[in-house]
């Protein structure tokens, strides 16, 4: 509900304050008084984008502020989608700068124009004969219908199955697509992981292979080798061992002479056992240089396969390759793991799909069910207000894919005259019968649910006298179910006003726009003004007394 609308430095406005209350608000005024000012100053908060030349005092900013009980409309996750702090009286402010710039404020936090839009369509609407008819939009078409329907919470759960299945569509396109890629490639992969898996990497001792590939390249001149020193050492007579023990032998004669002959004889034995020791590893290299052509032939190969492999992936490390053939392992068990995906997400899909056309066919049976009570609701109040021969004719018919609301197409369509055909709400309705006929829609919806704050300008041009009591009438009762404001030209519905606000131009050193909210006895007057005119007579005084409720 509106409570309180500030407009400071605005078009012919130097300063309003006006309070708001329940129930139905009038709005009257002269033409060209201003109350459009006070529309435009609404179509601020509502997010409209500000035209240049909107302030009175060029070198001040202009500060359009409304306050807003909003407890009732449960719009909490409207703030947290927006980041902004919530609380039951919101206050959405608009500044317009003498830059030309303006700021927007919810809760005096700063916001964007979509965010005030986003907000206010549920705290504010504002029709008029020169506005595009909400009637013909789908989606108010659905909330009409719904709400008789009584499909509110059927909707609710129809709406979470419906996002969760728009999930799961995407999610299984992406799966789908990342297993066709991991399809292609699946083979090649295979192939490469085969070869490493052939190497038996984990037993290779890479460093030791390559030595032992040097050995047998070069086995002929590492037994040359050995070969000439065993000779060297341990040849009869003329190798280096035996004249060694020959040496310890004679010297072993003299060591009881001299200590010093001793120490050598000593120092000969140990080069006589160093040199036997050397000459046994020396057999050892020898027996252990004599590589079998089999053996032979398996180390070269599988010295050949290993590089050959870290050739083709450009790897200088046998550890790349493990680790490559490990990826390559996991890429191939994570297809399998991929298609348990895709199988568990289509799972996942069949049940959403069975679960959302169980819904979508309770939404249509439901609805199918109102259509005769919501069009009978409507037409009764057209009757009201000189619309009788007005039907009203509501197409339902099934849709092949999940909408936003169920699995319907919705049609709404109207009839002025009898015997005319039904046809779409702009081609049939004037000006005038497109504003009753909303009137008569909003009427109805109030009763099943919370509406914003309506206003209506200009919904009483072209009609007078007994259509003017009964719209009256029409608006006094939905005001019963929400806040309505009209502005109006018409005693009739003036005079149906719980609230009654006069807009005026003030003519002192330069003009500008008034508002007053008027006391019982300016409401009188201002009733009489618009019976007979300026300086009314006691006649119409009197009358307006009348019209009020106000004689004893």
């Amino acid at each position: 509900m509106l409570q309180n609308l500030y407009i400071k430095n605005y078009a012919l406005i130097d300063k309003i304050n006006l309070s708001f209350d329940k129930g139905l608000t009038i709005i009257t005024g002269e033409t060209g008084a201003g109350k459009s000012i006070l529309l435009g100053g609404l179509e601020l908060i509502r997010g409209k984008r500000a035209q240049q030349g909107l302030l009175k005092d060029t070198s001040q900013k202009s500060i359009v502020e409304a306050t807003f009980d909003i407890a009732p409309y449960h719009l909490q996750n409207i703030f947290e989608s927006s980041d902004l702090d919530y609380e039951p009286e919101t206050i959405i402010r608009r500044e317009l700068l003498p830059n030309g710039k303006s700021r927007a404020f919810i809760n005096d936090s700063p916001a964007r124009l979509e965010s005030l839009s986003h907000l206010t369509t549920k705290l504010l609407d504002i029709h008029s004969q020169h506005q595009t008819l909400e009637l013909n939009e789908k989606a108010f078409q659905f909330e009409l219908l719904d709400a008789v329907s009584d499909n509110s919470n059927l909707l609710n759960s129809y709406r979470i199955d419906y996002q969760k299945y728009k999930a799961l569509k995407q999610d299984l396109q992406e799966l789908s697509v990342k297993l066709m890629y991991a399809e292609k490639e699946l083979s090649y992969k295979k192939h490469q992981l085969e070869e490493l898996q052939l190497l038996k990497l984990d037993d290779v001792n890479y460093e030791e292979l390559e030595q032992q590939i040097k050995t047998i390249d070069n086995q002929e001149l590492i037994n040359q080798v050995l070969a000439e020193a065993l000779q060297k050492l341990d040849t009869e007579s003329l190798g280096v061992l035996p004249q060694i023990i020959e040496l310890k032998n004679g010297f072993n004669k003299i060591a009881g002479f001299s200590s010093k002959y001793a120490g050598i004889a000593e120092r000969l034995e140990s080069m006589q056992w160093e040199l036997q020791d050397m000459i046994e590893e020396l057999g050892r290299l020898v027996d252990a240089n004599e590589f079998n052509p089999e053996e032979t032939a398996r180390l070269q190969a599988q010295y050949a396969a290993i590089n050959q492999i870290m050739l083709k992936h450009q790897v200088l490390q046998i550890d790349d390759l493990i680790a490559l053939r490990d990826r390559l392992a996991s890429e191939v068990t994570d297809l399998s793991s991929l298609q348990e995906q895709i199988a568990g997400t289509e799972q996942n899909l069949a049940d959403i799909i069975k679960s959302l056309n169980e819904k979508a066919l309770k939404l249509r049976q439901n609805r199918q069910k109102a259509i005769p009570k919501l069009t009978g609701q409507i037409e009764q109040i057209l009757q009201t207000l000189s619309m009788a021969d007005t039907k009203l004719k509501i197409d339902l018919q099934a849709a092949e894919d999940f909408l936003p609301n169920g699995k319907d197409l919705l049609d709404f369509k109207i009839s002025s005259d009898k015997g005319r055909s039904f046809g779409s709400l702009k081609q049939i309705a004037s000006g005038g019968e497109l504003s009753r006929l909303m009137l008569a829609v909003k009427t109805v919806l109030s009763k099943y649910k919370q509406l914003p704050t309506i206003i209506f300008d200009e919904i009483d041009t072209g009609i007078s006298g007994d259509v003017a009591q009964k719209m009256a009438e029409v608006l006094k009762d939905l005001s019963q179910n929400m806040q309505v404001i009209v502005i109006t030209h018409l005693p009739q519905i003036a005079v149906k006003g719980d609230t009654h606000f006069k807009v005026y131009k003030s003519r002192g050193n330069d003009i500008t726009t008034q508002v007053k909210h008027l006391t019982n006895e300016e409401r009188v007057y201002e009733i009489a003004e618009m019976l007979e005119g300026k300086s009314p007579s006691e006649s119409a005084l009197g009358h307006a007394r009348h019209l009020l409720g106000f004689v004893q």
